[in-house]
This record gives structure tokens, sequence and C-alpha cells, in this order.
């Protein structure tokens, strides 16, 4: 008896990692194993096949490691059958795992194949609904408005909250996992380039220019280094950050935002974990120009920050490819570091609006739930 369960981006393996101890804790004995990253390995999880192999973004990148991806997904699928685990669970990686729960379903599996955080279907790329209808059997989305578009469009899907409800109640103690001198000072501007090689390598040189014009203003800007990229990013990362001497976090990010006056940020996960957090963010979006070019044709949302999408509003301003410059980021980070308070409270009420809409507690305990009582 044995659970699969694959995920490639830091988000995913967070999912899976937790999941993983949530079915130990309800009492599931049999085999984890699959696609992970370091969460997962850490969690448990018997990685077959490093996640850190999926860490592509933009349509372009992903484009360019087509022959890679075609390889791996054929040798995953011959093992899943050859292994057949009573169900498998895929989170986020939608390129590479809507064709693996595909390609299963075509062999012939015969378990259940559960979906954590699938794309955002409702935003773009809406014509893979019936393809995660036909193959998935049940979809775990992160926001109600996600888990009412695909129960209309005919996927099964079950939705009681976010996780971030039961893991982000106290901001007091993230900010005491960083070092004392961090922690204790309030002039922290997080800066966050995202998780994956290329969204570091289209934001990083942006973001130093901006932690420069902010250091000499007085500020202390401190970069995050994701725990779950890969090695090489981090060591470029790291010893290019060094020689410029800012300040780097390699912990959670979360952490670092929790102890943060304000964050500049890649466009992703991290903007609901401020959110959670009561922290303002200045939200910045580059991909390459051939995936810039197509999004625009396929997008349907007028925001594609996700506390705004909640809101209806711009709660945290956001810059896409041309608008994302050192001039814009920076007064929107001025607007909020040297604003009213009257502004500052407005916004943060609207803050806790958004957080209101994230549902229950619980959330991972029942996804494991539902996992472990797969036929």
């Amino acid at each position: 008896m044995s659970i699969f369960l694959s995920s490639g981006e830091v988000s995913g393996d967070h999912y899976t990692a937790a999941v993983t101890k949530a079915l130990r804790k309800i009492g599931y004995k049999g085999d984890l194993w699959g696609m992970g990253g370091n969460e997962a390995r850490e969690a448990g999880i018997r990685t077959e096949w490093p996640g850190e192999d999926l860490q592509l973004f933009g349509i372009a990148e992903v484009l360019s490691s087509v022959p890679s991806l075609f390889r791996l997904l054929n040798e995953m699928t011959d093992r899943i059958m050859e292994e057949k685990p009573q169900s498998v669970v895929i989170a986020d990686s939608p390129d590479f795992n809507i064709r693996l729960a595909h390609k299963l379903k075509s062999k012939g599996f015969k378990g259940k194949v559960f979906y954590i955080s699938p794309p955002t279907v409702w935003a773009w790329r809406s014509g893979r609904v019936k393809k995660i209808a036909a193959c998935v059997d049940e979809c775990f989305p992160l926001f109600k408005f996600e888990h009412e578009f695909f129960i209309k469009k005919g996927c099964n899907s079950y939705w009681t909250g976010h996780p971030m409800t039961e893991e982000l109640s106290d901001r007091e103690s993230l900010a005491k996992n960083l070092p004392e001198d961090l922690r204790k000072n309030n002039k922290i501007i997080a800066f966050l380039p995202g998780s994956r090689g290329s969204e570091i390598r289209n934001l990083l040189p942006l973001m130093e220019d901006l932690a420069g014009d902010l250091q000499r203003s007085g500020w202390n800007p401190v970069f995050s280094i994701a725990p779950g990229l890969n090695e090489r990013e981090k060591s470029k990362m790291s010893d290019r950050l060094s020689e410029l001497s800012f300040d780097i976090y390699r912990g959670e990010g979360r952490n670092l935002l929790a102890a943060s006056a304000c964050s500049i940020a890649a466009s992703g996960t991290v903007a609901v974990e401020a959110m959670m957090l009561g922290r303002y963010m200045v939200v910045a979006y580059k991909v390459s120009p051939i995936s810039a070019f197509i999004g625009r044709r396929l997008v349907k949302t007028t925001f594609f920050t996700i506390p705004n999408i909640l809101l209806g509003e711009e709660l945290y301003p956001e810059f896409m490819q041309e608008r994302a410059t050192r001039e814009n980021i920076l007064k929107a980070a001025e607007k909020w570091l040297y604003g009213d308070e009257m502004t500052k409270n407005c916004i943060s009420k609207k803050m806790a609006i958004a957080k209101s809409m994230l549902g229950e507690t619980g959330v991972y305990e029942s996804w494991a739930q539902r996992i472990m009582g797969a036929d």
C-alpha cells in the first residue's frame, strides 16, 4: 500500500509535505513516495525524483525544457503503473502534473488522483478545465471562488479553507525565527524575488537597484533566498547579493515578512502570506517577452495578485512587465512607508477583510482524510 505525491514548485512542495505529516498524524502507515524538494524529503516522502527539476516559470522557459520533461514524465508514469499506489496526489506545476494525471488515466491507472492547488484556469487557459475533469478525481483548490469555478465547470472539488488559516495565525512567533539583529530592527524592507531561477533572473537586478535606493534613505533591505530554491541558484544569488553588501535571510520568507515594515516581491503565494500577516507589499511580475505576449492575450483578470482578486480592488500595488520599473515600485513603497496613519489603517482593514475570506482551519487534515479514504 502506498501513496504517490508529485510536487515541483516550492509552494507545491510545502503542500505535499504538510499533507504527508497530516497523513501520518491520522494513522496512515503505507509508503509515501514520489517527486519533491527539500521540504518533502524532510517530511518523510521517499523522493525518487528531485522536485527542483521542475522549477520552471513562464511559457517560453517551459517549452525550452520539453524533451527532458517528457523523459521524466514517461519514467514516472511507468514506475507508478508498476508500483500501483492507491492514490496519486499532485500539487501545482500544471504543465507537468496535468500531463502526468492524463497519461496515468490513459494507461488504465485504477487509483484516484487528487490535485492540490490546481492551476488558475479561471484566469487563463480555461481549456485545461476539461483535461482536469477527465483525469483528476478531486481538486483541492485554495480559494472558495476557485472551488465554485471548478464545480460550475464539472470538476469534482473540495474546499473548507486555505492552509494558511492555520499556518500564519501568529505573526510574533514567526518573527522570532529571525536572528536577533533582524528581529529587533523596525526598518526592514523584505525583498522576495521568487523561488524559481527564471523569476529571480528577471527581477533581481531591479530589486537590487530598489534596495540601494531604500538603503540610502535609512531603510534596511533584506533579501530572502527561498529554502526550496535549487542549490546552484542559491549560490549564484548569495554571491551576487554578498558582493553588493546586502543582508540575506535563508529561512522561510514568511518569517522575514512578519518582521518587515514593507515588502517588495514577485507575484505568487507570498502575497497571500503578507495579507495573512497584515504586512504591506508591492508586487512585481516580469517574464520573458514571449511569455508576456501570450499571457496578455490569454489572461482574463483585471488583477494578478490574489489579495487584489479577493477584494476586487488594488490592495497591493502590482506592476507587470514594462510597468515594473524602479520609479513605479519605489513610489508605491514610499507611499506606504511615509504615509499617514489614516491611509495605513484603511489598508490594514482591507487586509483583514481579505483574510476573512480564506475559510476554516484544519485544511491539511481534511485533505489527508479524503486521500487516505480513497478506494
